[in-house]
Protein backbone atom coordinates (compact mmCIF):
# COMPACT_ATOMS: atom_id res chain seq x y z
CA UNK A 1 0.00 0.00 0.00
CA UNK A 2 1.43 3.37 -1.08
CA UNK A 3 1.82 6.19 1.47
CA UNK A 4 1.14 9.60 -0.07
CA UNK A 5 0.69 13.14 1.13
CA UNK A 6 -2.67 14.74 0.28
CA UNK A 7 -1.13 16.88 -2.47
CA UNK A 8 0.49 13.78 -3.97
CA UNK A 9 -2.87 11.99 -3.79
CA UNK A 10 -4.55 14.85 -5.65
CA UNK A 11 -1.94 14.62 -8.42
CA UNK A 12 -2.46 10.85 -8.69
CA UNK A 13 -6.24 11.35 -8.89
CA UNK A 14 -6.17 13.36 -12.12
CA UNK A 15 -7.97 11.18 -14.67
CA UNK A 16 -8.92 11.57 -18.29
CA UNK A 17 -12.54 11.87 -19.34
CA UNK A 18 -13.90 8.97 -21.36
CA UNK A 19 -15.89 8.89 -24.57
CA UNK A 20 -18.79 6.71 -25.59
CA UNK A 21 -20.23 5.77 -28.96
CA UNK A 22 -22.62 8.37 -30.40
CA UNK A 23 -21.77 10.89 -27.67
CA UNK A 24 -20.27 14.16 -28.92
CA UNK A 25 -18.49 15.03 -25.67
CA UNK A 26 -16.09 13.41 -23.23
CA UNK A 27 -17.20 12.87 -19.64
CA UNK A 28 -16.41 11.29 -16.29
CA UNK A 29 -18.72 10.20 -13.49
CA UNK A 30 -18.49 9.40 -9.79
CA UNK A 31 -17.88 5.71 -10.49
CA UNK A 32 -14.82 6.58 -12.62
CA UNK A 33 -13.36 8.56 -9.71
CA UNK A 34 -14.05 5.76 -7.22
CA UNK A 35 -12.30 3.28 -9.54
CA UNK A 36 -9.29 5.56 -9.93
CA UNK A 37 -8.99 5.92 -6.14
CA UNK A 38 -9.06 2.13 -5.64
CA UNK A 39 -6.42 1.60 -8.33
CA UNK A 40 -3.97 3.93 -6.55
CA UNK A 41 -4.23 1.73 -3.40
CA UNK A 42 -3.00 4.22 -0.78
CA UNK A 43 -3.38 4.41 2.99
CA UNK A 44 -6.04 7.12 2.53
CA UNK A 45 -9.68 6.19 3.19
CA UNK A 46 -12.48 7.72 1.12
CA UNK A 47 -16.12 8.11 2.16
CA UNK A 48 -19.00 9.97 0.51
CA UNK A 49 -22.21 10.71 2.40
CA UNK A 50 -25.48 12.21 1.13
CA UNK A 51 -27.89 14.52 2.94
CA UNK A 52 -31.09 16.19 1.80
CA UNK A 53 -31.19 19.98 2.02
CA UNK A 54 -34.35 22.06 1.56
CA UNK A 55 -34.05 25.63 0.26
CA UNK A 56 -37.50 27.17 0.18
CA UNK A 57 -39.60 24.55 -1.62
CA UNK A 58 -36.64 23.07 -3.50
CA UNK A 59 -34.84 19.92 -2.37
CA UNK A 60 -31.14 19.34 -3.01
CA UNK A 61 -28.87 16.35 -2.52
CA UNK A 62 -25.78 17.50 -0.61
CA UNK A 63 -22.86 15.10 -1.03
CA UNK A 64 -19.84 15.35 1.26
CA UNK A 65 -16.65 13.58 0.13
CA UNK A 66 -14.04 12.96 2.82
CA UNK A 67 -10.54 11.46 2.76
CA UNK A 68 -8.44 10.72 5.82
CA UNK A 69 -5.13 9.01 6.53
CA UNK A 70 -5.94 8.62 10.22
CA UNK A 71 -4.33 11.93 11.12
CA UNK A 72 -5.38 14.48 8.53
CA UNK A 73 -8.82 14.87 6.99
CA UNK A 74 -10.03 16.79 3.94
CA UNK A 75 -13.58 17.40 2.70
CA UNK A 76 -15.47 18.83 -0.24
CA UNK A 77 -19.20 19.28 -0.92
CA UNK A 78 -21.29 18.95 -4.09
CA UNK A 79 -24.98 19.76 -4.70
CA UNK A 80 -27.65 18.61 -7.17
CA UNK A 81 -31.35 19.45 -7.19
CA UNK A 82 -33.72 16.56 -6.55
CA UNK A 83 -36.63 17.60 -8.76
CA UNK A 84 -39.47 15.52 -10.16
CA UNK A 85 -38.60 12.83 -12.69
CA UNK A 86 -38.39 14.44 -16.16
CA UNK A 87 -41.00 13.35 -18.70
CA UNK A 88 -41.40 13.40 -22.47
CA UNK A 89 -44.70 14.56 -23.92
CA UNK A 90 -45.68 12.11 -26.64
CA UNK A 91 -48.80 11.39 -28.67
CA UNK A 92 -49.55 8.59 -26.21
CA UNK A 93 -49.20 10.90 -23.23
CA UNK A 94 -46.38 11.64 -20.82
CA UNK A 95 -43.61 9.09 -20.39
CA UNK A 96 -41.20 9.17 -17.44
CA UNK A 97 -37.50 9.07 -18.33
CA UNK A 98 -36.86 6.56 -15.53
CA UNK A 99 -38.36 5.22 -12.32
CA UNK A 100 -38.20 7.41 -9.21
CA UNK A 101 -35.47 5.35 -7.42
CA UNK A 102 -33.31 5.47 -10.57
CA UNK A 103 -33.75 9.24 -10.84
CA UNK A 104 -32.84 9.74 -7.18
CA UNK A 105 -29.70 7.64 -7.70
CA UNK A 106 -28.74 9.63 -10.79
CA UNK A 107 -29.09 12.95 -8.93
CA UNK A 108 -27.04 11.56 -6.03
CA UNK A 109 -24.31 10.38 -8.44
CA UNK A 110 -24.23 13.85 -10.03
CA UNK A 111 -23.75 15.56 -6.64
CA UNK A 112 -21.11 13.00 -5.61
CA UNK A 113 -19.13 13.57 -8.79
CA UNK A 114 -18.75 17.27 -8.09
CA UNK A 115 -17.90 16.64 -4.44
CA UNK A 116 -15.16 14.21 -5.51
CA UNK A 117 -13.86 16.48 -8.25
CA UNK A 118 -13.63 19.34 -5.75
CA UNK A 119 -11.91 17.15 -3.17
CA UNK A 120 -9.22 15.88 -5.53
CA UNK A 121 -8.90 19.09 -7.55
CA UNK A 122 -9.79 17.32 -10.78
CA UNK A 123 -9.61 19.98 -13.48
CA UNK A 124 -10.75 20.49 -17.05
CA UNK A 125 -14.03 21.73 -18.37
CA UNK A 126 -16.96 19.40 -17.73
CA UNK A 127 -17.80 19.04 -21.40
CA UNK A 128 -15.92 19.71 -24.59
CA UNK A 129 -16.72 22.77 -26.64
CA UNK A 130 -16.77 23.56 -30.31
CA UNK A 131 -13.80 25.71 -31.38
CA UNK A 132 -14.76 29.39 -31.26
CA UNK A 133 -14.00 29.84 -34.97
CA UNK A 134 -15.87 26.76 -36.17
CA UNK A 135 -18.76 28.57 -37.79
CA UNK A 136 -17.26 31.89 -38.77
CA UNK A 137 -19.23 33.08 -41.79
CA UNK A 138 -17.53 32.99 -45.17
CA UNK A 139 -17.42 36.07 -47.33
CA UNK A 140 -20.53 36.15 -49.51
CA UNK A 141 -19.93 35.36 -53.15
CA UNK A 142 -22.96 37.32 -54.24
CA UNK A 143 -25.15 40.08 -52.88
CA UNK A 144 -28.31 38.01 -53.32
CA UNK A 145 -29.66 36.73 -50.04
CA UNK A 146 -29.85 32.95 -49.85
CA UNK A 147 -32.33 30.99 -47.77
CA UNK A 148 -29.54 30.26 -45.26
CA UNK A 149 -28.68 33.95 -44.95
CA UNK A 150 -32.33 34.80 -44.35
CA UNK A 151 -32.48 32.24 -41.51
CA UNK A 152 -28.92 32.09 -40.08
CA UNK A 153 -27.67 29.48 -37.64
CA UNK A 154 -27.10 30.27 -33.98
CA UNK A 155 -23.73 31.50 -32.76
CA UNK A 156 -21.07 29.04 -31.69
CA UNK A 157 -21.50 30.29 -28.11
CA UNK A 158 -25.18 29.37 -28.24
CA UNK A 159 -24.35 25.97 -29.76
CA UNK A 160 -21.94 25.33 -26.89
CA UNK A 161 -24.66 26.35 -24.43
CA UNK A 162 -27.01 23.67 -25.79
CA UNK A 163 -24.21 21.10 -25.91
CA UNK A 164 -23.40 21.70 -22.23
CA UNK A 165 -27.02 21.76 -21.08
CA UNK A 166 -27.81 18.46 -22.80
CA UNK A 167 -24.61 16.92 -21.41
CA UNK A 168 -25.57 17.91 -17.86
CA UNK A 169 -29.12 16.58 -18.27
CA UNK A 170 -27.87 13.31 -19.77
CA UNK A 171 -25.41 12.76 -16.91
CA UNK A 172 -28.02 13.57 -14.26
CA UNK A 173 -30.36 11.01 -15.81
CA UNK A 174 -27.64 8.40 -16.17
CA UNK A 175 -28.24 8.29 -19.94
CA UNK A 176 -24.83 9.14 -21.38
CA UNK A 177 -25.41 6.95 -24.43
CA UNK A 178 -26.33 9.90 -26.64
CA UNK A 179 -30.08 9.20 -26.60
CA UNK A 180 -30.94 12.55 -24.96
CA UNK A 181 -28.87 14.48 -27.49
CA UNK A 182 -30.42 12.54 -30.39
CA UNK A 183 -33.94 13.23 -29.11
CA UNK A 184 -33.18 16.95 -28.80
CA UNK A 185 -31.58 17.25 -32.26
CA UNK A 186 -34.18 15.10 -34.01
CA UNK A 187 -36.99 17.31 -32.72
CA UNK A 188 -35.17 20.27 -34.26
CA UNK A 189 -34.52 18.29 -37.46
CA UNK A 190 -30.76 18.98 -37.36
CA UNK A 191 -27.72 16.73 -37.09
CA UNK A 192 -25.64 18.96 -34.82
CA UNK A 193 -26.10 21.84 -32.37
CA UNK A 194 -24.33 24.29 -34.63
CA UNK A 195 -26.93 23.66 -37.35
CA UNK A 196 -29.77 25.03 -35.21
CA UNK A 197 -31.33 28.09 -36.84
CA UNK A 198 -32.08 31.36 -35.11
CA UNK A 199 -35.75 30.77 -35.81
CA UNK A 200 -35.58 27.49 -33.83
CA UNK A 201 -34.26 28.99 -30.59
CA UNK A 202 -37.72 29.25 -29.01
CA UNK A 203 -38.43 25.60 -29.85
CA UNK A 204 -35.00 24.56 -28.54
CA UNK A 205 -35.63 26.33 -25.23
CA UNK A 206 -39.02 24.62 -24.95
CA UNK A 207 -37.39 21.21 -25.50
CA UNK A 208 -34.77 21.97 -22.85
CA UNK A 209 -37.56 22.87 -20.46
CA UNK A 210 -39.22 19.52 -21.06
CA UNK A 211 -35.99 17.65 -20.44
CA UNK A 212 -35.46 19.55 -17.19
CA UNK A 213 -39.05 18.88 -16.15
CA UNK A 214 -39.99 22.58 -16.10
Amino acid sequence: MTKLSFSELQKKMQLEKKTSKDVKYAFRNAEDIYTKFKEINTDWELTVLDDLLMVGERIFVKSTATVTDGEKQFQSVGFAELDTVPVFNTQKGQIKQMQTPQWTGAVSSYARKYALQGLFGIGEKDVDEYPSDMNEPEKPKAKTKSKEQADPVISIEKANYYLKEIAIIAEAKGKEDGSIARWFLQHLNVADYKQIKQSQVEQAEMLLGKLKGN
